[in-house]
């Protein structure tokens, strides 16, 4: 555990010197400039980084989550920094009550329940900061403070991975699930990098999908007796596929030589000559195959990064290109639908747990409140309102970025 601060590590951190003259993109700037403003409310902020989830993000399963208002926000910014052990622990205390409230929300709402979870931290400090050492001492600091600690080594390098469990009560058996889901790492430092598919307008963010959760919803809540399987598996592929390129485009073919020309940080892999995958044992999941995944293997894919990590140590190292690129790691696909290995449990079948153990993850019913103190107005001049306002509008005139 980090014996420095929040407060001390923010301040620590190096301008990028290439940055001003590179700038960020459009969307970035438009929605980092109202996270910015002191005088902008919550709620506002809000609406713009979930519009942002939906169209600029290449996460199927954000993006499905932030269409319907399923995401859960926790937005830090400069002002919440204070000095000392306090003021880490007021940021522990407050990120603590709004992922009690997640969890909460997502186990009682029958109708709209929030899949995911978004913590931000904004300011122009973290978003202009370059992308080394300090910068990622203050991310594992923040991700600390989370108290989603790191759980496990990973495969590679020094990387981790962090998790944990997003309940939902089955209405047939009444039995408690618990759907694990990894946290993952974005930050502005990525914008027009090789890693610009995890940039984050702001500062820095960690999210959680639960996949299985979402997936469970739609099956017991949603949609009953249908099975969404395939559905998943589809989102899974598409986001894999729709990888932002880094590098021009010369032609319209997809194939994996073609991805990682591209630059892109994750591609799906072809089906052999017999049309098969690589678990060759496994029949194609998806139903109807969308023309964007035709040929594609439903069972492992590759890329520049391992998906399941948290702050990765290679976006830190400096290179324009990371070590990665001549070993990609293989990943998988089949924990979304092959029952028979373990992680089907863990993060699509959902791993029962008593109401004793989810309430004491989430706290007793009776000690619920959405309140936490009470709606704060930000007090500001009609000019600063409608400045934010205008602000906002530029964020939700967004479309959606091409594949």
């Amino acid at each position: 555990m980090s014996t420095e601060s929040l407060r001390d590590l923010h301040y620590r951190l190096r301008p990028d010197r290439d940055r001003p003259a590179r700038g960020f993109s459009p969307d970035m700037a438009e929605a980092s400039a109202l996270l910015h403003k002191p005088y902008a409310e919550e709620h506002e902020i809000e609406e713009a980084l979930q519009h942002w989830c939906k169209t600029r993000q290449p996460c199927q399963f954000g993006r499905a989550a932030a269409s319907q208002g399923q995401i859960f926000f926790c937005i830090l910014r400069e002002r919440d920094l204070e000095d000392g052990p306090s003021g880490d622990r007021a940021i522990a205390d407050r990120i603590a009550a709004a992922k009690r409230q997640w969890k909460q929300r997502a186990v009682t709402n029958p109708s709209n329940p929030p899949h995911s979870f978004v913590l931000v931290f904004g300011s122009p400090h973290v978003m202009e900061a370059s992308a080394d050492d300090n910068l990622r001492r203050f991310a594992n600091r923040l991700l600390e403070l989370s108290g989603w600690k790191p759980e496990r080594r990973a495969r590679r390098g020094e990387n981790t991975i962090s998790s944990d469990y997003l309940y939902l009560k089955n209405p047939q058996t009444k039995a408690y699930h618990g759907f694990r889901f990894n946290l993952d790492f974005f930050a502005a430092a990525g914008d027009g990098t090789w890693w610009h598919d995890h940039r984050f307008p702001g500062g820095v963010a960690f999210t959680a999908n639960a996949t299985g959760h979402m997936k469970a919803f739609m099956d017991w809540y949603s949609e009953p007796g249908r099975d969404h399987g395939g559905w998943a598996v589809t989102q899974a592929m598409m986001t894999i596929a729709r990888s932002h390129p880094t590098k021009p485009i010369e032609n319209g073919d997809k194939s994996e030589k073609t991805a990682r020309e591209e630059g892109r940080v994750t591609w799906l892999l072809d089906l052999n000559q017999e049309a098969k995958p690589i678990v060759s044992r496994l029949e194609c999941p998806l139903g109807k195959v969308p023309g964007q995944l035709a040929g594609k293997d439903w069972t492992k894919y590759e890329g520049l990064i391992h998906t399941d990590n948290a702050v990765r140590e290679e976006f830190f190292d400096g290179r324009e290109e990371p070590l990665s690129k001549h070993k990609p790691p293989l990943m998988d696909f089949t924990y979304l639908y092959d029952n028979t290995q373990p992680d089907f449990t863990d993060f699509t079948g959902g791993r029962i747990f008593t109401e004793d153990e989810v309430y004491a993850d989430i706290d007793s019913p009776e000690n619920w409140s959405h309140r936490e103190g009470g709606y704060q107005p930000v007090s500001r001049t009609p000019e600063q309102t409608e400045e934010v306002a205008a602000l906002l509008s530029a964020c939700l005139k967004w479309d959606e970025i091409d594949d």
